[in-house]
């Protein structure tokens, strides 16, 4: 089901298999502390796609690393893309694959910073009277599985279930004599009772929210299949639905000329 190791004939088996549903992984480069991979997000959200489409078949593209980490830029290892880039990068690469037979595009988010350009790009190709439909799924990956967390600390960044699931995944990429020794605590800065440009990286100024001393393999397994069965679920529903494409094509229809009487009511 990797797009990119298929031959164009496999390609469009995969296509039929998957009912032309298609997950694209959007991550990150950024630190992650000092001992989780700069590319933590896209590797885990990647490994994250490939087991659910081996659960249930859906196409996965090769994963986008260069994303939105404007926060990050303060520290080594960010590569930090324009929005209005990412955006029409997004539509084109939605453009072609639609083009390749996919009707239905599930977007699998693993990065927080990526949270915010994502629904407003999303929404503009809406717009655009496209012939596909777009799906933004915010991976969960913590999975409501907080009974798991050891750690009492707040966790946003490479704390322990996050450092748990790269030990599941890619052990020898996780540098554990370089965990920490305290936990990654909210830096004390001024209330200025609005979000700015720097909010983050003042609170959390070395990319740690969190305490990955307590971090397992055995636990970041548990969370991985919890991920992954959370993402099945979506795509499941993705495949059954037969209203989503049709009410697309009513937008584009209305966008283009509104009806002069309100819409029933379902």
């Amino acid at each position: 089901m990797r797009w990119e190791c298929l031959t164009a004939q496999q390609l469009a088996k995969a296509r039929a298999r998957s009912g032309g549903v298609c997950l694209i992984v959007t991550g990150s480069l950024e630190k992650h502390s000092e001992h989780l991979p700069l590319g933590n997000d896209t590797l885990m959200g990647y490994a994250e796609c490939l087991e659910a489409a081996r659960r249930e078949p859906a196409v996965v593209l090769p994963p986008l690393y260069y994303t939105q980490v404007h926060q990050a830029q303060g520290r080594l290892g960010a590569i930090a893309m324009k929005t209005p880039l990412l955006m029409k990068w997004l539509e084109n690469i939605c453009d072609e694959v639609a083009r390749n037979g996919f009707r239905k595009i599930i977007i699998f988010n693993m990065h927080g910073g990526n949270r915010y350009w994502l629904p407003a790009a999303i929404t503009e190709m809406g717009g655009k009277r496209k012939r596909y439909a777009v799906m933004l799924h915010n991976a969960p990956w913590d999975a409501g599985l907080d009974e798991l967390r050891k750690s009492k600390v707040v966790e946003n960044h490479a704390g322990e279930l996050e450092t748990s699931i790269a030990l599941a995944l890619y052990p020898e990429l996780v540098d554990r004599k370089a965990i920490p020794k305290r936990p990654g605590l909210a830096q004390k800065v001024p209330d200025l009772m609005a979000y700015t440009s720097v909010s983050w990286s003042r609170s959390y100024p070395e990319q740690y929210s969190g305490d990955a001393r307590p971090a397992t393999a055995e636990k970041g397994q548990k969370v991985f299949d919890a991920v992954v069965n959370n993402l099945v679920k979506t795509i499941r529903a993705v495949k059954r639905d037969k209203t989503l494409l049709a009410a697309v094509a009513r937008f584009n229809r209305d966008s283009r000329q509104p009806p002069v009487r309100a819409a029933k009511k379902n």
